[in-house]
């Protein structure tokens, strides 16, 4: 009987391989299928963290949210309470699992949210992750199968061929096991049917367990033998380890999973079996370099060599996957390109393959080389190809809309053709190289921007020098600035570079485009549109611009009116403007804003009503960049107001926050009324939120503003500031005083002044500026309340031409301690109208109120 199965089994060998092999491929397939339909998870970029709120209660919490990630462009921080996703209820993280997971990529979910006891909802753009891990294994099993059945093809009784085949073979039946990844939390069919799921389960502990072995007993024969194969209980003994071990296993699994339902005995033996095929990769690499070392001639090593660095390779990335990148990446929800070196353990059959067919190794004749060389050539720029678009997707594709990926992986593709061979190092290096600069350089032109626009006349004038910013200082190719024309909500393109259409127009009639930028700063979100989010948002109106080299879109706000839009293509480097690159543009949009209105303004001059009228509009855009709302932060009360006076005048204040614990506040004056003083008003809050950074201190501030004022203010002008930086972690508040009034300090019945000394900006070119500056360091206490100002308030006059006062001030302040910082603030407002009457108002009244909690 056995010499029939034997003949039976001689005769159709190539039939069974054939067969075995198509199997093995089809499981292959399902793989695929499996880890990007069925088993890819909903990704937003942040991580989801159950907390008990009560007893029997339970809620999710946000956690580790990514900066700029789709989360956080959601307006969802940190300590933030998941309610429901579209509308249905998150009970729990595997309710809310499976309710994102129906969410296609590139859609947007709605999230329900709630923070400090107010509940809003807020769209979420999904992105799917997949299963690194599982895909790698996949990739790996793929190649080494379709490499080992042209090597077992060539000579299907060889053992190293047949061994090197079934090494394919046990790779893809282990692979199974990304079908059962993310278990049923996924609509899984195979957790449909116990019968197949029984199946799948032995087959992955079955290939698992032997497979460590196979890999020994390969690496102990090729490419020569070791001393120990020719014993007699190899490789009998070796194979006898793995069998006792599956069916003690399968005992065990019977018995505490089947009937006891201890489901983490599976994870145990999962993790044993990844555990032994690691410890076997490590042998195999071992054993492959001494027998690389035993090899004599340049002939034999060079193959060797090439799949001994592949095979290092792939352990170094099991290694670094396993255990260095979650040290420093984090979650891989965030920064999952950290984990993508984990598909470098395919290089480990490419390598085979190459040496193989490229020096004949076990066998391979040529003729069956140069055959199959296309094939593989194919299946590895494939492969390659793949890898490279998905890198695209989860790296870069917040950048990229779906219509331009295409593109984008073609340029990728070349991109990484040449850096690829480097070090990552090396290439974290040149990227350093290459980006900061720009950046520097990014900054430097809006400064000068910033310095230039204010002496700007002429709508024209203005409309040219904006493109000469963008256009030729930032070296862009794509810029157009689109106007609304004020009458039908119709936005015309007035000027533009690398427009294929130069007469573009975007109707708005219900105002939707407005209103979405409005209600994004309304979220406390940034106002600003990037390309993949043409298609979807504002009802599609900016899709034309998809056929444009358009990636960004900036509005242009003053009045709570979008006036206009700023439309930027890529930067110099290739890459999209964003982080710190939108908050300069959004600085550089307000700017603009303000200038065009300006320069309307200066146009009408010659008529006494028209001029009156646009004087009250630049009154209005100097209230637009005040601060639109008050930073929240934990054990600080905020309140900021200022009362423009009947003429333009120059007061600001703002609320800068930098982190959860610090803040910087800053209120100044401009000397002077007028258009001038609201320009360089506009000014000092440009350079202001460049300059305030977690970093420098307020005199450094002062001190480097002053010195790029004092070249560009008029003479006999001067700005007054105060700067004050709040810092809750440790206590403390630093303010610096340039000119400006003293700041107040107040707890229970005590009054403080504080009037560290300084000179008002532009006065001096900066020595006597900066040796006379000084900054003090107040001690935070619960309870306290400072109090910033501008001379407008204490020096308010009435009908009887008295002054408001300090005394009055100190009076309203002592006895109103009690009531929050916005009580105290809106009280001050009405004593100070009661007060002035019907008395003309000749300064602008400002002032921010900070309380400790």
């Amino acid at each position: 009987m056995s010499d029939k199965i034997k003949k039976f089994w001689i005769k159709h060998r190539i039939k069974f391989v054939i067969t075995s092999a198509v199997l093995m491929l089809m499981i292959c397939g399902l793989n695929f299928i499996f880890i990007f339909s069925v088993t890819s998870q909903s990704n937003d970029e942040c991580l989801w963290r159950p907390k008990l709120i009560s007893k029997d209660s339970l809620a999710i919490f946000f956690d580790q949210v990514k900066v700029d990630g789709v989360t956080w462009q959601a307006g969802i921080r940190d300590g933030d309470q998941l309610i429901a996703i579209d509308g249905k209820k998150t009970r729990t993280l595997f309710v809310a699992t499976q309710i994102l997971d129906k969410v296609q990529k590139g859609d947007y979910a709605t999230y329900t949210v709630k923070r400090n006891g107010e509940v809003f909802d807020t769209p979420v753009l999904v992105k799917k992750l997949i299963n690194f891990q599982g895909l790698a294994l996949t990739l790996l099993s793929t190649i080494w199968l379709v490499v080992s059945f042209v090597v077992v093809m060539t000579k299907p009784d060889g053992r190293t061929q047949r061994l090197f085949y079934k090494i394919g073979s046990a790779f893809v039946l282990y692979s199974i096991v990304n079908m059962l990844y993310r278990g049923s939390v996924v609509d899984n069919p195979i957790f449909q049917s116990n019968i197949l799921l029984l199946s799948v389960e032995n087959l992955i502990h079955l290939s698992g367990f032997f497979l460590p072995f196979m890999f020994v007993h390969f690496f102990s024969i090729f490419p020569k033998d070791f001393f120990y194969v020719g014993k007699k209980w190899f490789p009998a003994k070796l194979y006898l380890i793995p069998s006792v071990l599956f069916l003690i296993t399968f005992a065990l699994k019977v018995y505490l999973i089947y009937f006891k339902q201890r489901f983490a005995f599976y994870n145990f033996i999962l993790n044993f079996a990844s555990i032994s095929i690691g410890i076997a990769m490590a042998i195999g690499l071992v054993l492959l370099f001494i027998s690389y070392l035993k090899l004599n001639t340049k002939k034999e090593r060079t193959p060797i060599f090439i799949i001994l660095i592949a095979y290092l390779v792939g352990v170094l990335s099991l290694i670094y996957t396993n255990f260095i990148a979650a040290a420093f990446a984090g979650l891989i929800f965030n920064n999952p390109e950290f984990f993508m070196p984990i598909f470098l353990i395919a290089l480990l059959p490419v390598a085979f393959g190459y040496s193989i067919f490229r020096y004949s190794l076990m066998d391979v004749s040529d003729v069956v080389k140069n055959t199959i060389i296309y094939g593989l050539a194919t299946i590895t720029l494939a492969g390659v190809y793949f890898l490279v678009i998905y890198v695209i997707g989860q790296s870069v594709g917040s950048v990229f809309s779906n219509d331009y990926q295409g593109i984008a992986a073609g340029v990728i593709f070349v991109i990484f053709a040449v850096i690829f061979q480097s070090t990552k190092d090396k290439f974290q290096d040149l990227l350093t190289e290459k980006f900061y600069p720009e950046q520097f350089a990014f900054q430097k032109s809006l400064l000068k921007f910033s310095g230039d626009v204010a002496s700007i006349v002429g709508f024209e004038n203005i409309l040219d020098s904006t493109q000469q910013l963008f256009v030729k200082s930032l070296k862009l190719n794509y810029f157009g600035l689109m106007l609304n024309n004020g009458r039908d909500n119709t936005y015309q393109l007035v000027r533009g570079q690398g427009f294929y259409n130069p007469d573009m127009k975007i109707i708005d009639e219900d105002g939707s485009i407005e209103k979405y930028f409005l209600a994004q700063a309304g979220y406390g979100k940034k106002p600003f549109l990037e390309r993949q989010d043409f298609k979807h948002a504002i009802d599609g109106k900016f899709t034309l611009l998809l056929d444009e080299e358009i990636f960004t879109i900036i509005p242009m706000v003053i009045k709570s009116k979008v006036i206009g839009l700023l439309l930027f293509g890529l930067k110099y480097s290739g890459s999209q403007f964003s982080g710190k690159d939108i908050d300069l543009l959004l600085s550089a949009s307000g700017q603009t804003a303000l200038s065009i209105e300006n320069s309307r303004l200066y146009e009408s001059e010659v008529e006494k009503k028209k001029l009156d009228r646009d004087l009250e509009n630049a009154r209005k855009i100097q209230e637009s960049l005040l601060p639109k709302s008050f930073p929240k932060l934990k054990g600080l009360e905020l309140f900021g107001a200022m009362t423009p006076a009947m003429q333009v005048g120059g007061d600001y204040y703002d609320l800068i926050q930098i982190s959860d614990k610090k803040m910087f506040v800053v209120i100044g004056d401009v000397s002077g009324k007028g258009l001038s003083a609201s320009f360089y008003m506009s000014k000092l809050q440009t350079m202001i939120r460049l300059y305030c950074t977690d970093d420098k201190s307020p005199k450094e501030i002062l001190t480097e503003i002053n010195k790029r004022i004092y070249q560009e203010i008029e003479k006999n002008w001067f700005i007054t500031v105060t700067l004050a930086l709040v810092d809750l972690e440790e206590k403390k508040i630093k303010i610096s005083r340039a000119g400006h009034t003293p700041l107040i300090k107040l707890n229970q019945n005590l009054y403080e002044s504080y009037q560290p000394s300084g000179v008002g900006i532009g006065l001096d070119r900066g020595e006597i500026f900066e040796s006379s500056l000084e900054e003090e360091a107040i001690e935070l206490n619960s309870g306290d309340l400072f109090f910033l100002f501008s001379d407008g308030v204490t020096e308010l006059m009435n009908s009887e031409d008295e002054l408001f006062g300090f005394d009055r001030l100190k009076k309203m302040l002592i006895n109103n301690m009690d009531l929050n910082a916005e009580l105290i603030g809106k009280k001050l407002l009405v004593m100070l109208e009661d007060f002035r009457g019907k008395t003309n108002q000749y300064d602008d009244v400002t002032f921010v109120i900070l309380k400790i909690g």
